[in-house]
């Protein structure tokens, strides 16, 4: 009688202890999907590659390439407290030919109430001096980011533009923006990174379960003429390793905005 008790209790601890741990694991906190849908203008009009926009010092330019990468994506609520989007599955290569380049899907983020996104424009001085086999995906310098790559310079083309420009003189030419640099390895040098805050309090970002939204951004392509410090495109069509390169990263920086989230 006594060892059938004995067994009849353990029986139910057994049962409690089961019962308990299928409860935890079924209370795992819902996560959702936060889409970043990104669609390039020019002032109030829709951006195209191989169509002509006027500027406001009366030069013209068209475009025949745009890409950019967009990096360490971080969600904040109004308290302040943050989801970070883990690194390795936070680094987009933005292509304006390549439609689906432009829709970033953030995946497993906790359910609440986001009122700012930051982004990083670039690719940040960490990952570009980590070994090639922690740099894949967008980042693998021998297939999606082999011409976003200097070899020369051991570093990544943060934004790179390309086309023409025709200035009001009738004077036309063509233009070559590749923005690179990261602060530098072993000393100093140009850092083109620019890390950018986007503020959603008007409209919060609302995870609610395993909801999906999207946050849509308008990128303003010419701010990078005109945000911070207006250019002529006529006296520095091209860019590279120059320290004109921060004139151009200062002013793709201004160029993001948030429109709406659905």
């Amino acid at each position: 009688m006594r060892n059938t008790a004995y067994t009849l209790l353990f029986s139910l601890f057994l049962i409690t202890l089961f019962s308990s741990c299928a409860d935890q694991s079924t209370s795992v906190p819902p996560t959702g999907i936060a889409n970043i849908s990104i669609q390039h203008g020019m002032s109030d009009k829709t951006f195209n590659l191989g169509e002509e926009y006027t500027l406001g010092n009366g030069e013209k330019i068209k475009a025949s390439l745009l890409r950019y990468f967009i990096s360490n994506v971080i969600f904040e609520k109004a308290d302040g407290s943050r989801f970070v989007v883990p690194q390795d599955s936070s680094y987009f290569l933005v292509d304006e030919a390549i439609p689906l380049s432009k829709l970033l899907k953030i995946n497993s983020i906790p359910a609440g109430t986001y009122t700012k996104l930051f982004l990083t424009i670039g690719v940040d001085s960490l990952r570009c001096t980590m070994g090639l086999e922690n740099r894949t995906g967008v980042l693998d310098i021998g297939a999606a980011a082999q011409d976003m790559y200097w070899s020369w310079n051991s570093g990544y083309i943060h934004f790179k533009m390309e086309g023409t420009f025709t200035a009001p003189t009738g004077t036309t030419g063509d233009m070559r923006f590749h923005v690179g640099g990261f602060g530098g390895y072993s000393s100093p040098t140009i850092n083109s990174v620019r890390n950018i805050s986007l503020d959603m309090s008007n409209a919060p970002l609302i995870i609610a379960g395993s909801s999906s939204k999207t946050v849509h951004l308008i990128a303003d392509i010419q701010k990078v003429f005109t945000g911070k410090k207006a250019f002529s495109v006529a006296e520095n069509s091209a860019v590279m390793f120059s320290n004109f390169s921060t004139t151009i990263a200062d002013n793709y920086a201004t160029m993001f905005s948030v429109v709406a989230i659905d």
